[in-house]
């Protein structure tokens, strides 16, 4: 059994409802691919360039590619590097992390443990109910650094500083404006997840799911937008998040509710040494 954990506040409502709607038709893959398309292209065209959480959701599609629920685009890590490094400077935690395994993905390894040494260094600016599993955290800075070795990690650490000055005041002004839209979050009867007999578990990571829930609280569907490091992770937590539940709402004539669910997965191999 391993422990999964919400991450990161959800939208505002009446924030989110626009881009949230677009995105119920992009992911749904009984949607004309056409229109999917159409619906993204305008997304895009229309995204505010200073929304974290529009800049996030682009860069996850473009990292998944058509892996992710009804996904009408091919991986991108171009257009997903754009996205999401816009991103993190505006303040994303996890667009950070997915900074790093694209750039370990392309065996960028000095780039990769300096964003994954971002990511953590930030990880400590949020509440602790907020913050990414630290099993994540050090299984990602460890895959690294069995690329790039102990030798690389004084350069590594000196652009860490620089890039922390730079940066710094726009990062925590974004990590601020998170906790400020912060609202309830769907609740999950279950804490651990059990693997199927014969099933490797996945290790540590980040899944995002777009989920519709039905007037009653429960969920109708869950649509896979993105999972690192691996994609198989998305099915792992599949159950994990279709048992999810919100407090019911009455007079919405059978509605569908949709809301962003970002889960972790922590496989306590590792644990982040403070300090480190």
């Amino acid at each position: 059994m391993v422990g999964v954990a919400l991450s990161g506040p959800i939208r505002a409502e009446a924030a989110q409802d626009r881009s949230t709607m677009a995105w119920a038709v992009i992911l749904d893959p009984h949607q004309p691919l056409d229109l999917r398309r159409q619906t993204l292209a305008g997304l895009e065209e229309h995204a505010p360039d200073d929304d974290q959480h529009d800049l996030y959701l682009l860069g996850s599609l473009y990292q998944m590619g058509p892996k992710a629920s009804g996904a009408p685009v091919p991986q991108d890590l171009t257009k997903a590097t754009l996205y999401l490094g816009n991103a993190a400077l505006r303040g994303s935690l996890l667009a950070m992390a997915k900074m790093a395994e694209i750039k370990l993905a392309e065996h960028k390894d000095r780039e990769a443990m300096i964003w994954a040494q971002v990511f953590a260094h930030y990880v400590t600016q949020v509440p602790g109910d907020e913050r990414p599993p630290e099993g994540y955290i050090a299984e990602l800075v460890q895959r690294i650094l069995d690329r790039l070795g102990q030798a690389g990690m004084p350069q590594v650490m000196s652009d860490v500083a620089g890039f922390v000055a730079q940066h710094d005041a726009a990062i925590l002004a974004g990590l601020r404006a998170q906790s400020r839209a912060k609202t309830p979050r769907p609740q999950s009867g279950e804490h651990f997840v059990t693997m199927p007999p014969g099933r490797f578990a996945p290790q540590s990571g980040i899944a995002d799911y777009l989920v519709a829930f039905r007037p009653d609280g429960s969920v109708e569907h869950a649509w896979l937008l993105d999972a690192v490091p691996n994609p198989s992770l998305g099915g792992a937590l599949h159950h994990y998040v279709h048992g999810m539940t919100l407090p019911a709402r009455s007079g919405e004539d059978g509605r569908l509710r949709y809301e962003w669910v970002p889960a972790m997965y922590d496989d306590h191999r590792y644990r982040a040494k403070s300090g480190a």
